[in-house]
């Protein structure tokens, strides 16, 4: 019997070696390095990208991808100021993956646009305008400005500084350890914002999600945060309550928490629907809070 499982597992342990074999060879790799330039500009439609600092003057590109190769054709090109990285792709229903890992000197700009793919930017100083339609945003530890969106994926953003411009169509949006200004927005995600430095201006929305908003560090800001039909919600986490406080609910269908007292309440219409606007100022006029809500819940914890 022992020898009889011998003889049926090694065809099969042998096929999937061969297989192991076959998939690690039809991996391909592609190289380039050019002269410093004011701008890269990527146009993928699959593949994934990061781009990181770089180690010298220089912008480095690498490719790795398993496309068959009639298939599959990268393009690259180079002008007087920039540098243009392209997929296209020959067929239908490609099977593989391509990664491109991309490395700029500070302060390069970067425009990014892919079908599918993921966008990771680590360690970079730079501007960056991009976009993807259903894959994740993932910025860390970088420095500038960043006005970035996915339709259907996720964005995260960590330990950065810059002016950010965010959104997501249906994922979530999450912004933690950050300093600068913000905008981040979903459709239908939660939005959660903790650990950060408001220089001027932070604005949290979501369409029909939650909005969580850890009390930023800051003093003179106006921070905004709203939900159409769910939370919106401003955790002070134990910290003195300064400032001016504003909360806005639809009179019927929402409602305002708060654990202060109000100085002003007042009741108006937009349209065909009411609402109730309150607010108090407590200690100091700065910073200013606002927390709106449709028909969930504007939040004040304390």
């Amino acid at each position: 019997m022992r020898n009889f499982k011998s003889i049926i597992l090694l065809p099969i342990f042998l096929g999937l070696m061969m297989s192991l074999n076959l998939f690690a060879q039809g991996e391909e790799e592609i190289k380039k390095t050019y002269q410093n330039k004011e701008e890269v500009k990527i146009k993928l439609v699959l593949g994934d990208c990061l781009i990181e600092k770089s180690r010298d003057s220089s912008i480095h590109v690498h490719l790795v991808y398993t496309y068959e190769e009639e298939k599959f054709e990268p393009r690259f090109r180079e002008k007087e100021r920039r540098i243009i990285l392209q997929e296209k792709f020959h067929g239908n229903n490609p099977r593989g993956y391509s990664k491109w890992t991309i490395a700029v000197p500070e302060d390069t700009e970067i425009d990014f646009n892919s079908a599918t793919g993921d966008l990771f930017i680590e360690g970079i100083t730079a501007e960056v305008d991009g976009s993807t339609g259903t894959g994740n945003i993932e910025i860390k530890d970088a420095k500038g400005e960043f006005d970035v969106s996915t339709g259907t994926g996720n964005v995260e953003v960590t330990d950065s500084e810059g002016e950010f411009e965010v959104s997501s169509g249906t994922g979530d949006v999450r912004i933690e350890g950050c300093k600068g200004n913000f905008d981040a927005s979903s459709g239908t995600g939660d939005v959660e914002a903790y650990d950060i430095t408001i220089e001027d201006e932070g604005d949290y929305s979501s369409g029909t999600g939650d909005v969580d908003v850890v009390l930023p560090k800051g003093d003179d800001y106006d921070l905004t945060a709203s939900s159409g039909t769910d939370d919106a919600i401003l955790d002070m986490k134990g910290k003195t309550v300064e400032g001016y406080f504003e909360f806005i609910a639809h009179a019927r269908k929402g409602k305002i928490t708060s654990p202060l007292k109000f100085d002003d309440e007042e009741e108006y219409w937009e349209g065909d629907n009411k609402y109730v606007r309150k607010s108090f100022t407590k200690g100091k006029e700065t910073p200013r809070f606002y927390i709106k809500t449709g028909t969930g819940r504007a939040i004040l914890k304390r």
